[in-house]
């Protein structure tokens, strides 16, 4: 039997309130209290141990991030992952809660696993950054959903949101930091955006942020893994800005054009 065949698609996913809509809308973030059933959650997590191992090293691209071992999953390809996938475009749309909405756009999704620090090829933190400049995208909009594959507190590395910083603008890519982070370039940022605090998550919690929300992880200081599912939308309008990224491939696209449909379909 393959690992996506023990995947439960059964168990019924809620809808975003009133009350996280208007959170997110503040402060650029929101906490998803159990919005992935547990049942969903642990064929996921089993899925994903699966491909990866208990221990979360194999099969993972060393290139791809320094952060966390990554590990694509293109779920729109497997029926399994499908409605997951199509209820978060669904969200993002409710989520930006806009009179005209523009719909969204699947981008990317992976595993995510951040390994213990004092591993061999343990992770560190994550400094402070936002996700727009990776995506190369003309406009904002995108988000991401951030999983909790198993319960986790802030000493699995769990992030941490700058609240109402998607209000400031695009602060840069986070390569032009140098040694520093986003707040070295913007120390004044952190007195009028307060931070969030590392999060404390349930299995099946989910976390969404602007990518113009700043934020961070901390590093994986227990004895464990730190198990994440992630999936990334975009605006259905976004356009490539004909920059290269280290985030996807960009072969295929035409400068200002709307993503290619097949890899990057709309969802809502």
């Amino acid at each position: 039997m393959s690992g996506e065949r023990l995947l439960d698609t059964t168990a019924p996913l809620r809808s975003v309130t009133r009350e996280e809509i208007d959170h997110f809308k503040q402060f650029g973030w929101v906490k998803l209290e159990q919005f992935v059933p547990r049942e969903r959650i642990a064929t996921l997590l089993k899925y994903a141990k699966s491909q990866m191992g208990d221990d979360g090293t194999i099969g993972a691209d060393s290139n791809s991030f320094s952060y966390f071992n990554a590990l694509p999953v293109y779920g729109l390809e497997k029926p399994a992952f499908e409605p997951l996938l199509k209820h978060f475009g669904h969200s993002a749309v409710a989520l930006r809660d806009l009179r005209v909405s523009p719909g969204a756009r699947y981008f990317l999704d992976f595993f995510g696993v951040k390994l213990p620090s004092a591993a061999s090829q343990g992770h560190q933190k994550s400094e402070w950054h936002q996700d727009f400049a990776a995506q190369c995208a003309d406009r904002s909009g995108g988000m991401v959903f951030w999983v909790a594959l198993t319960d986790l507190t802030p000493s699995h590395g769990t992030m941490a949101f700058l609240n109402g910083s998607h209000r400031h603008g695009v602060m840069g890519d986070y390569r032009t930091y140098g040694d520093g982070d986003l707040l070295d370039v913007y120390p004044e940022l952190i007195e009028e955006c307060p931070s969030s605090g590392p999060m404390h998550l349930k299995a099946g919690d989910v976390t969404v942020h602007s990518d113009l929300c700043v934020h961070m992880a901390g590093a994986n200081t227990s004895p464990d893994p730190r198990w994440t599912y992630l999936a990334i939308m975009n605006p259905a309008d976004a356009r490539w800005t004909g920059a290269p990224s280290v985030s996807f491939d960009t072969a295929g696209l035409e400068h200002l054009q709307v993503l290619d449909e097949k890899r990057f379909p709309r969802l809502a």
